[in-house]
Order: C-alpha cells, then structure tokens, then sequence
C-alpha cells in the first residue's frame, strides 16, 4: 500500500477514526457485507441482558462502578495495594505533586507490560503469599518490580521510573521479576523488554513532555505544577512548567487544570504503538500504528486511498484509561474529550460478542483458524488443549472482529443505560466497561474454556505484536 498522505496521516492517527472507521464495518456487517463474519442480530439482546444482569449482581448502586485502568489490577483480592502506596509516600513527607508522578510512571509500565499471558503462568506475590494469573499477575509483578527500584537509576530514590533505567534494563531482571522458568512460561517477554527501552529512549528525546533538568520520567508528563492552586511554587523555586500545564489548550481553575484529551494523545502514542508498526508490519501500518486494512469497507481503487484504513489505537487509549484516573483523584485535574474514547478490542469485550453467539466466524476461517492452532501447537511450550482459532494480529479476521467489537459494544452501551435508566455522565463508558462487557466476557471465558480461560479467538504472539 502507497504511504498515507498527510491529511490522510493525521486523521487515522486521531482519535476521532477510531470510532468512525470502526462504525462503517459495523454498517458492513447491517449490509450482510463482511467477509470473515456471520452475524444472529437477535442475539445482541441477549449480550445487553447478559451485561445488564452482571451489573445488577455485582453493583445495587451502578453509579458507584469503578472505572476501567490498571489501578483496578492493581487492588486484585480487594487489597487496595496503590492506595496504601500513596497513604504510605504521604506519611513521609511525599508531596501530592510527587505521589502523582510515581503513580503515572508506575501505571505506563504497567499498560506496556499488560499482555496475553502463557495459560500455565502464575506470580506468587511475596507481602500476602497470594498467587495471581492473567492482567491481574502481570500487574502485580510490576509493582514489585518497582517497589525493587528496578526502574529508577537512583538508589536513594527507588520509588520511580526513568529513561536511564529502562535503557538499561536487563532480560534477566525481567525474567526474574516475573518468575519465569520452564514450569512458569511466559512468551513475548524479550519483545517487551525492547518496548521498555523504547520508551526509555522516548524519555530521553522528548524532554518537553518529559522534563529536561532531572532525569527525564513518565510522570514528569503533569510536572511539578498540575494544579493551580500550586502554581505560587513555581514563582519560589524556579521550576518550569510541564507539558500539559504550558499547553495553550489548558485551562487553569482554582480546582485544577482542564486538560484537553488531544493534548494527551501524541504523547501516549509515542510511548509504544508507533514503536510497534516500525519493524515487520506485524504490529501495525508504519507511521500509523494500530491501522489496518479492511476489505469489507474499501470503495476506492485508487493506489494511495486509505478509505479501507480502520484505526483502532488500542494501547494508546489503555493508556489514556488509565493515566486519567490518578490525574482526577489526586490533583483534581479534568480530561476534556474523553467522550471520543472507545470501547477497547480487547480479548475479553471481544470474546462477549463472540461466546454469546452474536457474531461467529465464517466456515472457511473456521478451519483456517484451527489449523493455526494446530501448526502452532507444535511449537515448543505452545499451548496445547482447549483448541481454539488463531490468527496473526494483522490477519484481516481479526481486523473485522475488533471493529465489530468497538462499535458494536459502543451500541451496547448505550442499550445498557437505557435498561439501568442511566446516562452517559451516570455511568461512564469506563465504568460501564469494567463493570459490564469487559467483565462479561471474562466470565463467559472462564466457562467456555475452563482449562485456560482464552478467549475464543487466539492472535498469535509475535515480534512487536503489543496489543
């Protein structure tokens, strides 16, 4: 394909084609015009009811959710690990600015070290004795590696994450800090160990974002001066002001600043998803990062038209989730344009569509799906029981899936409120994802697949593959 022209760059870079792109293949599948999926439209009641009945059972109170972050990873078996954190950094004197900052440069490394585990993988986490799987060890795992001091390069300040650290991170440090042995597998863990360094690099080159008189961090992103009512410090001791502060797009009140989404963006974006789609193509469009083709919308045979480009920006909008949280909790901070956030094509809300029947593969990729698995259980320490379909990211299966699933879920949302009697500033799409479709089809993983919890598409893990 001709390289996108800049017009055209910058559109399917936004957020905003996230959810437009996404909603034509949805218009496709109305059309009976997919390619890889069939559709049972009736059964969509049945994934609103299922999500509504979830909600009922775990939350009298749906207005109360918690959103969907790492944070929530983070609080597995109800121990509230990165409040007690914060309670403990105050206790010693801590600023609030300074707590901030430690929690967006542990929750970074947490969303770039949030993958698709091994099904045989476990983490034995040291303080409770507790073994954890899944998105919920990886994180914990992190957090250990953090309160080690792993990534920061100053002895006598451990509790952080800086570029001169993760550039000399270690395969080794890794390995062990997630406890992987020939009975502890875990694949993919040298790629995200080159996404770290990445980032470490990123600190480094960036220093408008990142700060440019200390050793550059992630949390140096909301600076030393967040909130307004703080600003006088600035005129004490000298400091500059941070990126999102200096933005003529914030707006400063006496709570806290209002920050524009689409300041946040760029920055989220260079931290791992344009990284992705450098090298093979496997993990992305170049220059584009989360992009890919799908056949089912294009309308154009122009050599250079990009109208079949769907953008999907996953890890971009994880990261967005889950660095808003401790912005608003802590120092008050209002996102503006959270509104163009989508829900996310991950495994779980696409496994909903899927496991309750709304949508199923086509006989053809079926089979080919199943002779993936097949040729990969082969492989050395490959899972091999529960067969399910696989298919590389780029594959276009897996395209159309995660379309329908943003858009579709988007639907559901909506239907959801109107079941609870609730709108959008009621219940979030963050909350409605954690609460409901995210969890939904965790659940119906767990029964469908009792054994490895999978979802019921498997995407093959490989270089730079990072969503």
């Amino acid at each position: 394909m001709a390289p996108a022209q800049s017009s055209d760059r910058d559109y399917l870079l936004s957020l905003r084609s996230v959810r437009e792109r996404c909603f034509k293949v949805q218009e496709a599948a109305v059309k009976q015009k997919l390619q890889h999926f069939d559709m049972d439209p009736p059964k969509l009641a049945d994934v609103i009811q299922f999500v509504v009945s979830l909600i009922k059972r775990d939350f009298p109170d749906p207005t109360t959710i918690p959103v969907h972050g790492r944070w929530r990873h983070f609080d597995v078996g109800g121990r509230a690990r990165i409040q007690t954190l914060i309670n403990a950094w105050a206790n010693v004197g801590e600023s609030l600015i300074e707590q901030t900052k430690r929690v967006l440069d542990l929750f970074v490394v947490a969303c770039l070290l949030d993958f698709e585990t091994h099904p045989a993988w476990s983490f034995h986490e040291k303080a409770t004795g507790r073994v954890h799987k899944q998105t919920e060890g990886l994180a914990v795992a992190v957090l250990e590696l953090f309160m080690a001091g792993m990534f920061s390069s100053d002895v006598s300040n451990p509790h952080r994450v800086d570029s001169e650290a993760l550039i000399h991170l270690s395969l080794s440090t890794l390995v062990q800090g997630f406890q992987i042995d020939s009975r502890n597998p875990m694949a993919g863990i040298e790629d995200r160990l080159s996404l770290l360094k990445h980032l470490g690099h990123v600190l480094r080159r960036s220093q408008d974002y990142f700060g440019s008189s200390t050793v550059p961090r992630p949390g140096n992103l909301m600076g030393m001066h967040i909130a307004l009512f703080l600003l006088y410090l600035a005129l004490v001791i000298g400091f500059s002001l941070d990126y999102l502060l200096e933005h003529p797009t914030t707006i400063k009140t006496k709570k806290g600043p209002l920050i524009h989404l689409e300041t946040l963006w760029p920055v989220v974006q260079e931290m791992g998803e344009l990284w992705a789609a450098e090298d093979n193509g496997k993990g992305g469009t170049l220059d584009l990062g989360d992009v890919w083709p799908c056949q089912a919308i294009q309308s154009s045979t122009h050599p250079q038209s990009t109208d079949h480009m769907v953008s999907f920006h996953r890890l971009s909008q994880w990261l967005v989730y889950s660095l808003i949280e401790p912005m608003e909790k802590l120092l008050g901070a209002v996102i503006e344009g959270t509104d163009l956030l989508t829900p996310l094509p991950d495994y779980f809300n696409g496994g909903l569509l899927i496991d309750t029947g709304f949508i199923s593969l086509k006989k053809a990729d079926y089979e080919r799906g199943i002779n993936n698995y097949r040729t990969n259980a082969l492989l050395p320490g490959q899972p091999k029981v529960e067969v399910t379909p696989m298919f590389e990211m780029g594959d276009p299966v897996v395209v159309e899936w995660r379309a329908l699933t943003t858009a579709y879920l988007d639907l559901v949302a909506v239907r959801v409120r109107e079941a609870l009697r609730l709108n959008r500033k009621s219940l979030s799409l963050a909350q409605l994802t954690y609460g409901g479709t995210w969890n939904a089809g965790r659940e119906l993983a767990e029964i469908s697949r009792p054994n490895t919890h999978e979802p019921p598409i498997i995407i093959r893990m490989d270089s730079r593959v990072i969503y």
